[in-house]
């Protein structure tokens, strides 16, 4: 039996399902790029940023982390021939400013646990500069050990309150 939300789900796929157009896309994005950005549900890449499906792969985690992100973004550039990575971290995200201690006691908390080394060691990845942080996280990608020197690593904010981008790192 399905809840309220997947019955919600279901339905606007069936919908999507009969437009459906894309049959046959090719795996490997048709711009060469991957978009690293936040999983923060008030960004939608796809109208903020005027791609359509096959054009770019996104990569979205909490906090847009370069270091989380890293995984998906070597494997996109080595095995699907990515040759541009967009960083987009924004204004007002969860992470920004959090002590990851904050996080730790919350998932305590939720677990009911009052101590847990699996909570002591996950990584929550916060931080308290955002433009700092973007350049930290750029840098991160473009000197990890299994990147490539072709790939171009740039770092972006975009505002939740205007829409707009910025670049911060050329």
């Amino acid at each position: 039996m399905s809840t309220p939300f997947e019955s919600q789900v279901l339905e606007a796929n069936a919908k999507y399902a009969s437009t459906y157009k894309h049959s046959g896309l090719e795996c490997p994005p048709l711009k060469k790029a991957v978009l690293v950005t936040c999983m923060d549900c008030r960004l939608d890449p796809k109208s903020a940023y005027g791609f359509d499906l096959g054009e770019v792969t996104t990569i979205r985690n909490a906090g847009a982390s370069g270091r989380d992100a890293a995984r998906s973004a070597l494997l996109t550039t080595h095995v699907l021939g990515a040759e541009e990575v967009l960083l987009i971290k924004h204004t007002r995200c969860g992470l920004l400013g959090v002590p990851s201690e904050v996080v730790h006691d919350i998932m305590m908390k939720n677990l009911g646990l009052t101590d847990s080394k699996d909570v002591d060691n996950f990584e929550v990845l916060t931080f308290h500069d955002l433009e700092a942080s973007t350049r930290e996280e750029v840098e991160y990608l473009r000197n990890h050990p299994l990147a490539l020197s072709k790939v171009r690593v740039t770092g972006w904010i975009h505002d939740t309150d205007t829409g707009l981008l910025k670049k911060v790192v050329a």
